[in-house]
């Protein structure tokens, strides 16, 4: 097998510099950030000096603020200070010393309280002890910064980075302690020893906050659209390389469905349904600390190509901290048009306050195994008929070569034979040899991170290496992510918040697709008794080298030859960083700005292997780009409290920048010398081309206003974009548009003063948001003209000019606009023990800026036009409960439900449908007054039309008589319709009724088990391994009809040979007969048993056999014929897609904290898990793969082969320390 080396991109070392320059500026920052934040000395000197003007210098120069009253300062006498770079502690002891009052200090809070002078102990009274003790959450976890204070007074203090706290008190004090994201217990202080509180997490629905579009932290509570956050955890959890493949099923309406070609395969997302006549413009925005990924490079796959996936695959899921699926229109204050499909949100880890330095180390091993495949059948080998052998050598039985790669031939039974490579053998099915084919895959991801950092400043670094191969031979994936992020604080108004990332990744040989996957071509050209682990080792010509020719089937030439010999691969390199900014200017008012940057460089290179002989005529091409995407925001932030009254208001700027250049290259002629891949090995000159360079710009000025009383919460949004995609060349255009909206919260359970005692919350929530959008860069300029020369045909030569593009450009284009309503309502009864949360939706897009088909006599193929209104509806469910729940065992369980209704109101010129996707003869479209995703077929049954209108027949499959009226057959719509609606009619929709999903999670002391069940009903797809399967024999389903034990019908041939193939049939009664279902067309004559000729017209076709006036059709020509590429009904290989996967069970343990103490951890977690380990229910015939779709757009539907079912079991080992 030949070898490759890893391509490096001509931008690389450009690269490298920018990432050396970035982590040199980072590092300096946080060693000055690290320095300052540790050291809290005050320079501070001056005599007779009250305490408020110390208080106000101190505060300016360690950011502490002083609490008190005015009345107690009144108390204090001045002091005298000369203090030059002194600890803070030091200072307020020489402040204090002598004066009535006292301090405490809470985080970053002096609290100034009356000095308590100790009475004379006669009463007995304990004397002051002190109390050490540890704050924990459920699950034992330190609780940081927690408040213990003294009980009716100010005296306290707060937890450490360990969650532990002392403080010095009389016996029998009770303190409180209390912290945000818990409840509040009390505890009466009994002797002096280390006490143990345990705090329980406070009212979810009260308490619960979430990462909003602005990046800012708000509670849910008070937001009027739809968000929804998982866990960094729950990612890790399915141990996916792609956290957004690791959403699947997790969120109500987000549909993500991974991709077939690996690790690193591009997934299909839709976040409530498809917006756009673009199939592949649907996408939710992508926002990772800031850094905008869009269309650009979250790129698509489309139809059967190569898929090495998108950027998303360069998000290491083991630096986030959460992700936030943002489905309503507020987001589209701040990031405009490129939000309308909504946004996932990633917010990644940083470093925290602790003691010392933080150490977290993962190791995960995965391993994959193909366990299944399509169903085939193992009962007939290669040829046509019964007895289609050859006589080889010494009359032994050969395999008739004429009639190899088709399974209706001799039965398997063991016969002694000549195959196709010379070699004896006997004729036995392979039928393990297509699975022998697929190895067992590793997925190995190495995680190291470190963190630190005290009250100003904190830093997180992490490492992370992922290397896998799958399934398939000769594939891999690699990845280096390099992570860092830094915040300081600076006095008491500025704070930094900067990250970088760098990942490096190398991805060899994903799977294949269409012709070149192995499910494929197995089920279109290899006969049940093709030796597969013989070509797999002998696809190459052992004397002269290139293809070995003997391989009739084209297994050799289309799989193995390629899988073996050809490489494929790309390397990628991306840089994002980030620096966010915010500054208190006064209490009401602050900035907030934020400068980010996505550098991607993507190269790709084929190395095409000669298959002539001495591996002569070999192939060499590739393509380089380099993206670089920018963003600079500012926004000013007023907020304040008015007694119940919460205004805020942010506004603000953005401004987004885009560049790509890239150019390709390949040979032209193939290569001269074998196995040389360079462009000076080019026959010819070699083919370079230059692309032009792809720049835009959107800038935009929005708001942002909230406004809070009580239980509402009013939100309004405004945002105007300044489009350069919308301007012309000589600067008209429409390029500048407003948008806005508001949504409203209403939490009604304040409101009741006497609320039932079963509801714990309740929240209704209504939103309004409008968007508009641009197209793509240069789309608007498209229709210029262009000159090819000159005329010479006359005595005058004439210039000549053409479209520069066969699109007709428009110069009058205008915005689109979306305009999305959403209402909801949350719940929450029995102390949140049951817990609900209900979305109704509904979204139009209108103006789409779209190309549709115009007559060829206009001298173009397209027109650029606005037009079209798709609308999409639905409503989301998630159900939550805690059935059981006691001192050591937990269930939790979880339930999501989706429906969403896309449909097509409105085309432009009056057009029919626009395509989406499709295969020959079959696609799915969106269709004018019906479905987003109708699927329509002009090589699909034709329907029959009774004169009756209320006739039974009516919409039944027509059928036709041929070969002199001795063979019925199956008429295709494209043939018979009379109407575009009856020439390709609408066969199906892809579009799912409902997807669900259940999670279970059962917890015991430290172990817990979680149990995930995804699922989806209805929805069309189409399978070519299914429908040219059949066409061969090879798909178990076509054993029916073959044989009287198999349902065949008997009859006797009326002709000797096949009408349809041509083999002999004999004259003897057969046993294979196959009835169709339909009507026969009018004009229909045949030609019965008893040799007369009848008029089936309007008949069907069992009453036409029970008279005797047709026989039904050999298996073979109707297998062949219904399913055949040329002649054949693409809607055959249509089903319905129905499942329910069994997606992941996963087990962990927490191993306790007297066992990981000793060892001086902090925590360590041991996980075990299985991924897609089987479907409790599939409706695809023969099993097809449900999920193996080809294509990441809107209008997937269709399978090419891809993979087999593949199972995944992994063990992850966690330890922080």
């Amino acid at each position: 097998m030949k070898k490759v080396g890893k391509g490096r991109a001509p931008g690389f070392h450009q690269m490298c510099i920018a990432m050396k320059l970035t982590t040199l500026l980072l590092t300096v920052a946080l060693v000055e950030a690290h320095g300052g934040g540790m050291a809290q000395n005050v320079n501070l000197s001056g005599q007779h000096l009250s305490l408020k003007t110390v208080f106000s210098k101190i505060t300016r120069q360690t950011g502490y603020a002083f609490f008190y009253s005015y009345s107690l300062l009144k108390q204090a006498h001045p002091v005298d200070l000369d203090a030059r770079d002194m600890p803070l502690l030091k200072v307020l002891d020489l402040c204090f010393a002598g004066q009535p009052l006292g301090y405490a200090i809470e985080n970053k809070t002096v609290v100034i309280t009356a000095r308590q002078v100790a009475p004379v102990n006669t009463t007995g009274a304990a004397p002051p002890i002190t109390i050490r003790g540890k704050v924990i959450d459920e699950k034992g976890n330190p609780v940081v910064s927690a408040s213990v204070k003294v009980k009716g007074s100010n005296i306290g203090t707060s937890t450490d980075a360990d969650g532990v706290f002392s403080l010095k008190v009389p016996e029998g004090t009770v303190l409180i302690i209390s912290s945000a994201e818990y409840g509040s217990t009390e505890v009466t202080v009994r002797k002096d020893e280390t006490i143990s509180i345990q705090l329980k997490a406070a009212n979810k629905e009260v308490s619960e906050v979430v990462v909003t579009g602005f990046g800012e932290t708000r509670q849910k509570r008070s937001l009027g659209y739809s968000v929804t956050q998982v866990s960094g955890d729950d990612i890790r959890a399915t141990m996916q390389a792609n956290p957004i493949s690791a959403l699947q099923g997790m969120v109500t309406g987000l549909q993500v469905q991974p991709g077939v070609a690996g690790q690193a395969s591009t997934p299909r997302i839709l976040l409530r349904g498809a917006s756009s006549l673009n199939a592949y413009e649907n996408n939710p925005l992508v926002v990772v600390d800031g850094v905008i990924l869009d269309d650009q490079s979250v790129t698509q796959t489309q139809g059967a190509s190569t898929d090495f996936g998108n950027i998303l695959k360069d998000i290491n899921p083991d630096d986030v901290e959460s992700i936030s699926v943002l489905k309503g229109g507020a987001v589209t204050a701040l990031y405009g048009s490129r939000a309308a499909n909504g946004v996932l949100l990633i917010k990644t880890k940083k470093g925290k306050a602790q003691k010392g330095l933080g150490v977290s180390f993962s190791q995960e091993v995965t391993f994959q195994r193909a366990y299944k495949t399509t169903d085939f059948q193992n009962t007939y080998g290669a040829g046509l008929y019964a007895d289609d052998w050859s006589t080889g050598p010494n009359g032994v039985l050969a395999i008739n070569q004429s009639d190899y790669g088709i399974s209706f031939g001799p039965a398997m039974t063991g016969q002694t034979f000549q195959d196709i490579n010379g070699y004896i053998r006997k004729n036995n099915p392979n039928s393990h040899d297509l699975l022998d084919l697929y190895q067992t895959g590793h997925v190995y991801n190495t995680n190291v991170s470190l963190s630190g950092g005290n009250e100003n400043s904190t830093i997180r670094m992490s490492y992370s290496r992922l290397g896998s191969n799958t399934v398939l031979p000769n594939n891999k994936f690699d990845r280096n992510s390099f992570f860092v992020r830094a915040t300081h604080r600076i006095g008491s108004w500025v704070n930094l918040d900067a990250t970088a990332t760098y990942v490096h990744s190398y991805n060899l040989n994903p799977a294949q697709q269409g012709g070149n996957s192995p499910m494929y071509q197995f089920s279109y050209d290899g006969a049940r008794n093709y030796d597969a682990k013989y070509w797999s080792t002998h696809y190459a010509d052992s004397v002269v080298g290139g293809i070995n020719n003997a391989d009739i089937s084209g297994i050799s030439y289309y799989i193995f030859y390629p899988l073996y010999e050809n490489n494929y691969f790309q390397t990628e390199d991306n840089l994002r960083a980030g620096l966010d900014l915010t500054a208190t200017i006064t209490p009401w008012l602050s900035f907030a700005g934020n400068a980010s940057m996505n550098l991607y460089n993507v190269n790709h290179q084929s190395e095409i292997r000669g298959q002539q002989p001495h591996f002569g005529n070999p192939n060499y091409s590739g393509s380089i780009s380099d993206l670089l995407q920018a963003r600079y925001r500012g926004e000013f932030i007023l907020a304040h409290k008015f007694g119940e009254l919460t205004p805020s208001l942010h506004v603000g700027g953005d401004l987004f920048t885009s560049g790509q250049t890239g150019n390709s290259w390949s040979m032209n002629g193939g290569g001269v010398l074998p196995d040389i891949y360079r462009l000076s090995n080019s026959a010819k000159p070699a083919n370079i081309t230059e692309n032009a360079p792809n720049k835009s710009q959107l800038t935009a000025v929005y708001f942002q206003a909230a406004v809070g009383w009580r239980y509402l919460t009013l939100n309004l949004y405004g945002r105007n974009d300044w489009n350069s995609s919308l301007v012309y060349n000589n600067g008209h255009g429409v390029y500048s548009y407003f948008y806005g909206g508001s949504d409203l919260a209403f939490v009604f359970s304040d409101l009741l003063d006497q609320k039932p005692s079963f509801l714990s919350y309740g929240k209704l929530r209504l939103s309004y948001a409008q968007a508009g959008n641009g197209t793509d860069p240069y789309t608007a300029n498209t229709g210029a003209y262009t000159s090819i020369g000159a005329y010479s045909g006359g005595t005058t030569a004439v210039s000549q000019y053409q479209y520069q593009s066969s699109t007709l450009g428009n110069q009058t284009l205008v915005p689109e606009k979306s305009a999305k309503l959403e209402g909801g309502l949350e719940l929450s009864f029995l102390h949140d023990r049951l817990g609900a949360d209900f979305a109704v939706y509904r979204q139009d897009t209108r103006n789409q800026i779209i190309a549709f088909g115009v007559p060829s006599t206009s001298g173009v193929s397209a027109a650029l036009v606005n037009g079209g209104l798709v609308r999409n509806k639905g409503i989301e469910l998630t159900i939550n409960a805690v059935p059981v729940q006691s001192k050591n065992f937990v269930w939790t369980t979880r339930f999501n439900y989706t429906l969403n209704r896309n449909s097509v109101v409105s085309l432009p010129f009056g057009a029919r449908y626009e395509t989406l996707e499709g295969e020959d003869g079959i696609q799915s479209v969106a269709i004018a007054g019906g479905a987003y995703g109708a699927m329509v077929a002009r090589y699909g049954y034709a329907k029959y039309v009774a004169p009756d209108p209320k006739s039974s027949l009516n919409g039944m499959p027509v059928l036709a008589m041929g070969y002199g009226g001795t063979q019925a057959y199956y008429k295709r719509a494209g043939d018979y319709g009379t109407t575009p609606e009856t020439k390709e009619p609408v066969i199906g929709n892809i579009q799912p009724k409902f997807l669900g999903s259940l999670f279970n999670t059962f917890t015991y002391k430290n172990f817990s088990l979680n149990i995930f069940l995804d699922a989806r009903f209805g929805g069309t797809e189409y399978s070519t391994t299914y429908f040219y399967g059949s066409q061969d024999g090879n798909i178990k389903s076509t054993l029916f009809g073959r044989s009287a034990a198999l349902g065949g019908l008997t009859f006797t041939p009326g002709n000797a040979t096949s009408q349809y193939l041509g083999f002999p049939l004999g004259t003897a009664p057969r046993h294979d007969g196959i009835a169709l279902n339909g009507v026969f067309q009018s004009g229909s004559t045949s030609l019965g048993s008893d040799g007369a000729t009848h008029d089936v017209s309007g008949m069907t076709f069992d009453q036409a056999y029970k008279l005797g006036y047709v026989l039904p059709v050999n298996a073979t020509d109707y297998y062949v014929k219904t399913y055949s590429w040329s002649a054949g009904i693409r809607q055959a290989g249509v089903f319905t897609n129905s499942w329910v996967s069994l997606r992941q069970v996963a087990v962990g343990y927490d191993l306790p904290a007297s066992l990981i103490h000793k060892l001086r951890f902090n925590n360590l977690r041991l996980s075990l898990a299985g991924r897609n380990l089987l479907y409790l229910y599939n409706s695809a015939p023969d099993h097809i793969n449900p999920e193996n779709t080809n294509d990441s757009g809107a209008g997937s539907a269709f399978e090419e082969g891809g993979v087999p079912y593949v199972r995944n079991f992994s063990f992850l080992i966690n330890a922080n320390f």
